[in-house]
């Protein structure tokens, strides 16, 4: 049976083939693997969610989140249910059991079950429930709009700007917080009451009944079926004055405008943002998917730098990124701020970018991988024979070329994880090369002819080599166990390591023993 280092001497071509194919992939899978703070995390549990609005804790307790526990507490794959109450809210976490695979299908169970309530049981003020898949939104980064500006200038604006940075590429989610909800107010005057004889319920339930969108079934027509629906509900404040409170048989009729005001303002409650001393609204951009947290951040402080009139600053990975891309997107998201900028007295900041710190761990990796390549290299150079120290190093760069391009084949990112992992295994990967190019040269000096000692001594040392990768392979195999979000992020840890170690084991079985038979020369000739 043909051993690796034997077929591979003698198939030099393909050897080469296979070198070219680790350089060239593993150089586009680095230049295109996306960038994130941390791993994705499969979602595991369920998030309910009642609204009662004026109701007390007790009351939410009593009327919504007990009722609620005690249908989905037997709903399969359930394991712990959280119940967190305050004034006006019921929101209760349901955890399912670890390695639960069918959340969908429990969200639709929990769904179901809920649904058997019958309408009555809740308090009729109780808003409709929402059930929905709890899952973690990293966030990528924020900025702040300030200036002394009024509360609704100041939304205003917030919301000009959310708009735009979700019209950026890879931008799909962005909250504004340090805002009140819009609120219309009814303003009654008890004076007019007490003139037209009404009380405060009859001015609320004309609004009430006036103000809703109800279904009116469906007319079936030949050929197609149009749905019936009464349209009551008003956007436009002004429209609220001419509801009729009361009307007799004389045609006299009372309005809501005759007996009240409207006020179009925010809910009453203790919200605010606050940048630089200053009130404030807050834009925070979260990740979701394959976006990439890098790019995304480039894009927003482009955009910012626009709207300010600032110069834009990039680093040399960004332009880096635009000649690979063909395409300098964020030079023309800036150029295209800059011809609509927001007004003198409004100021925008960008602040808790967290990008920074993938960024800064990618660099980090880079540090390392140099300053390795280079103390590496000056320690080969003093104990072996520089031919060797050439394909050793090689074989480190065509390590770290394989893990990148398996790690693009396999969907894994630049994670703060995975380039831990990187970082970590990065003094390993020049071992096992080490041990096969030094027997190769032992058994050169010895007389042997290049393509000999090369299938020889690699030979002898295969099994000791596979079994010390091996070994090392098997001491992080265990974090891939580790359940919940922690396994979720600590799981591709293990995968980076075994990947280069297992790319590191098989270059030094097959590429550096072809290259040394062909490199070296024999000790007879000289």
């Amino acid at each position: 049976m043909t051993s690796l280092p034997r077929f591979s001497v003698q198939n030099p071509v393909l050897i080469n083939l296979f070198m070219v194919v680790l350089l060239v992939g593993g150089l586009y899978s680095g230049l295109t693997l996306v960038r994130e703070m941390f791993p994705d995390s499969e979602p595991n549990r369920v998030s309910i969610t009642t609204p009662y609005p004026g109701a007390t804790p007790a009351e939410v307790e009593k009327g919504i989140t007990l009722k609620i526990e005690e249908k989905i507490k037997d709903v399969d794959g359930v394991e712990d249910i959280l119940s967190t109450i305050t004034e006006g809210r019921s929101n209760i976490i349901v955890k399912l059991e670890s390695g639960f695979a069918a959340v969908d299908q429990a969200v639709n169970d929990v769904k179901a079950a809920i649904d058997t309530i019958p309408a009555e049981d809740f308090p009729e003020e109780a808003l409709e429930t929402h059930v929905s898949k709890f899952a973690p939104r990293l966030p990528v980064i924020s900025v702040a709009v300030y200036g002394d500006l009024s509360d609704r200038e100041l939304k205003k604006l917030g919301e000009d700007l959310r708009d735009e940075m979700l019209a950026l590429p890879d931008v799909t989610d962005v909250t504004l917080s340090g805002i009140r909800l819009d609120e219309i107010g009814v303003e009654v005057a008890p004076g007019k009451l007490v003139e037209y004889g009404l009380s405060f319920l009859d001015v609320a339930s004309a609004i009430r009944e006036s103000h809703m969108d109800l279904p009116g079934g469906q007319v079936r027509a030949q050929g197609s079926t149009v749905a019936v629906r009464t349209l009551g509900e008003r956007d436009n404040p002004e429209d609220m004055l001419d509801i009729v409170v009361r009307s007799d048989a004389a045609g006299r009729v009372v309005r809501v405008g005759d007996v009240a005001h409207i006020v179009d303002g925010f809910e009453d409650v203790d919200v605010a943002g606050r940048f630089s001393g200053k009130p404030a609204v807050n834009a925070t951009v979260y990740k979701k998917g394959d976006q990439d947290a890098i790019s995304i951040a480039s894009y927003v402080r482009a955009l910012v730098a626009g709207k300010m009139n600032w110069t834009f600053e990039r680093g040399l990975q960004d332009r880096f990124d635009a000649l690979i891309a063909g395409t300098d997107i964020a030079n023309d998201i800036y150029q295209e701020a800059r011809r609509n900028p927001f007004p003198a007295n409004v100021s925008l900041q960008v602040h808790s970018d967290l990008s920074l710190y993938v960024s800064g761990r990618l660099d980090l990796l880079k540090r390392n991988g140099l300053w390795g390549f280079l103390l590496v290299a000056l320690s080969l150079l003093t104990f072996l024979h520089w031919r060797i120290t050439l394909w050793v190093l090689m074989g480190l760069v065509l390590a770290l070329a394989g893990s990148l391009m398996a790690m693009k084949m396999l969907g894994q990112t630049l994670n703060l994880m995975t380039m831990f992992g990187l970082i970590v295994v990065l003094g390993l990967l020049v071992d096992d090369a080490i041990i096969v190019a030094e027997h190769v040269y032992t058994k050169l000096e010895s007389g042997m002819e290049p393509k000999l000692a090369a299938i020889t001594g690699a030979e002898e040392v295969s099994w000791p080599v596979v079994c010390a990768i091996t070994t090392t392979i098997l001491a992080f195999i265990p974090l891939m166990f580790i359940e919940g979000q922690i396994g979720d992020w600590m799981g591709v840890l293990p995968v980076v390591v075994c990947i280069a170690l297992g790319v590191s084991l098989v270059e030094a079985l097959t590429i550096l023993p072809a290259h040394l038979a062909h490199g070296l020369r024999s000790k007879k000739a000289k």
